[in-house]
């Protein structure tokens, strides 16, 4: 298979599992379902992905890529509200993502948070400022912040405007931004 048909088998298995995001949480989705929904069989599937959790670490690395394009141009502080923004209007994929407490979604998120704020406290650090500590510890502080805070908005189902929310974020993220 040549590397072309590899990227298109993937992101045909990517786009099943966002679509069938949209409609059930992420626990109750199995590799069968998206096999068949794919019409690509399960062994094709093992040749891409260890499991299903692969398969999701794959489509947050894509939408991560879509961000990381938009935010190219534009300044830190605006992250915070693409980040809900997508998040907001792919609401039922997001509730049906974090809707049980599984550790390893969890980690996926917080991998791309982490990423992101790691990036730019090592440009800020770069640049000759002080962190208040080595840039894993405090990446990992605010991350893990900034996902508490993103998923008890998804779980009360947006209570809050993504404005507001981001607006507080960035407040909270300013000085190492």
């Amino acid at each position: 298979m040549n590397k072309k048909s590899q990227t298109e088998t993937k992101d045909l298995l990517a786009d099943t599992l966002l679509s069938l995001l949209e409609s059930k949480p992420f626990p109750k989705i199995t590799v069968n379902e998206l096999c068949t929904k794919s019409m690509i069989v399960r062994s094709t599937f093992y040749l891409h992905f260890h499991d299903k959790y692969e398969l999701l670490s794959y489509c947050l690395n894509r939408i991560s890529k879509e961000w990381d394009a938009v935010m190219e141009a534009r300044p830190p502080k605006d992250f915070f509200i693409v980040f809900l923004n997508t998040c907001e209007e792919k609401g039922t994929l997001f509730c049906n993502l974090f809707q049980t407490d599984n550790a390893e979604l969890i980690e996926l998120f917080y991998q791309f948070i982490n990423r992101h704020i790691a990036k730019c406290l090592n440009e800020k650090a770069s640049k000759g400022s002080l962190l208040p500590g080595p840039v894993d510890s405090v990446s990992a502080f605010y991350a893990s912040g900034l996902i508490g805070m993103t998923m008890r908005w998804i779980k009360s189902n947006y209570n809050l405007p993504k404005e507001v929310l981001a607006a507080c974020q960035f407040r909270l993220l300013k000085d190492i931004l």
